[in-house]
């Protein structure tokens, strides 16, 4: 029977320390999901879908600091931005297409 006395309190702490392990972990990979949602929503082209669930898992894990505040306000703005179809639908550069000269020229000539 003292085996069981003893036993009994080492498991314990020792379970409490696999939890807060766990916790810590699981905090971990929540702020690491936060940033790759921040990175993934200043892309031209967003995958709202995958910032959404990185989101997700950080609220899942409990976090609640600047960056996961402020992840959520780049997703809204990012949502009303494809709402309005704000991305600018003017095409490149290079593939612009120039007014052909008529051969003549812009400067009068005096005769």
């Amino acid at each position: 029977m003292p085996i069981d006395l003893i036993a009994k309190p080492v498991i314990d702490a020792l379970m409490r320390a696999l939890d807060k392990a766990r916790d810590a972990s699981l905090k971990k990979d929540a702020r690491k999901a936060v940033a790759e949602a921040i990175s993934e929503l200043i892309r031209l082209k967003p995958d709202v879908g995958k910032a959404e669930a990185r989101i997700a898992v950080a609220k899942a894990a409990g976090i609640l600091d600047q960056d996961l505040f402020t992840a959520e306000r780049m997703l809204r703005k990012v949502k009303r931005a494809a709402k309005k179809g704000k991305p600018s639908k003017r095409k490149p550069a290079s593939r612009r297409v120039r007014k052909k000269s008529t051969g003549k020229s812009r400067t009068r000539q005096n005769k």
